[in-house]
């Protein structure tokens, strides 16, 4: 937080002469003549040095709070300077401005000399120095609270993000342990499929490894999908019972968090079974009217999952929710055969 010593200066300009002004039109109901300092330049010179101690004395209260409350958290010390110190100084720098400096210059007492005595002066400017210092203090709690709520922000888009690149880093490792585990068994088993899973897992790295951006084209997304498809499909002795629905146009301006629905389909071919032509592993991708609809069904295989599995469908929920909020709707059924998972997301443009 940085001190707006100009701005409370304006703004407490604007705020004495609305005071003033309405000290005026009470002398104008009571009979009065009003704004009488603007008809000499000694009643103008007596209005400014009204004016000048009233400022010092906002802008030594702003400070005083700005330094002992906020940079040095010393609240107790600020609230007894303003008391102790503020008050007296202001009545002073006004009784020294006023009565001392303008009375050289013009010859003319603000105060009547029965009212010049110190006890009398004094008593008189409190109300005075209270009123007119209270405005740098509010000045700087608005401040301070304008500024909390910034940092609280901050904190929270920090901690935000903090957690987001954490799920995201559990994605990748993961997704990597698989990924190069299957290309080792083709690699072993010496398959003609070795050398184009090496090409496509390179294509599936630079995608995860390469693209930073909050926000993707949902092409870009889907390609990946289908590489990473592609590289599944390959470790397989047998033909997969498979069905694959991806028709998003070419030309559709609509984007999506990378790495937002690979985890339901690695999870998918995983852990189920794709050797029954009855119930293939069906995935399908469609939009409408800016929102995306994505769904995965798969039949449960007999293996049961690693003990250590994977990043986890909480996790999965947690980034989504982070990410999108309450624009994603996400089902997960787990049935004694079938394992479904729906998801729609409102996206971005």
């Amino acid at each position: 937080m940085k001190p707006r010593l100009l701005l409370l200066s304006l703004c407490f300009l604007l705020f004495y002469l609305f005071t003033d002004m309405n000290w005026q039109i009470g002398n104008y109901l009571a009979g009065n003549d009003i704004y009488r300092f603007l008809k000499s330049w000694r009643g103008l010179a007596v209005e400014v040095s009204n004016f000048l101690p009233f400022l010092l004395d906002n802008l030594l209260s702003y400070g005083l709070f700005f330094v002992l409350y906020y940079r040095r958290r010393l609240k107790v010390a600020a609230i007894t300077g303003y008391l102790l110190v503020t008050i007296p100084v202001m009545i002073c720098g006004r009784y020294l401005i006023q009565e001392t400096l303008f009375y050289s210059l013009f010859g003319y007492h603000n105060y009547g000399e029965h009212m010049r005595v110190p006890a009398r002066y004094f008593m008189d400017n409190i109300y005075f120095a209270i009123y007119y210092s209270m405005f740098g203090i509010v000045f700087f709690f608005l401040q301070l609270s304008s500024y909390n709520q910034r940092r609280q922000q901050e904190l929270v888009l920090q901690n935000r993000n903090a957690e987001l690149s954490f799920l995201r880093s559990q994605i990748n490792p993961h997704f990597l342990f698989n990924s190069l585990n299957n290309v080792y068994t083709l690699v072993y088993q010496g398959s003609p499929n070795a050398l184009p899973s090496i090409s496509t897992l390179s294509e599936l790295l630079r995608y995860m490894l390469y693209e930073k951006a909050e926000l993707v084209p949902l092409q870009k997304e889907v390609q990946f999908l289908r590489n990473y498809i592609d590289l599944q499909l390959m470790r397989y002795n047998f033909e997969p019972a498979l069905a694959v629905t991806t028709g998003i146009p070419a030309d559709l301006p609509l984007k999506i968090a990378p790495l937002t629905l690979i985890p339901f389909v690695e999870n998918a071919f995983k852990h189920g079974d794709l050797k029954d032509a009855s119930f293939p592993l069906t995935i399908s991708i469609a939009v409408n009217e800016g929102r995306l609809f994505f769904e995965v069904i798969n039949k449960k295989g007999r293996h049961q999952k690693d003990e250590t599995g994977g990043i986890g469908l909480d996790n999965v929920r947690k980034r989504l929710t982070l990410i999108y909020g309450e624009r994603r709707q996400l089902t997960i059924d787990d049935q004694d055969l079938l394992f479904s998972v729906q998801l729609n997301i409102q996206l971005h443009e």
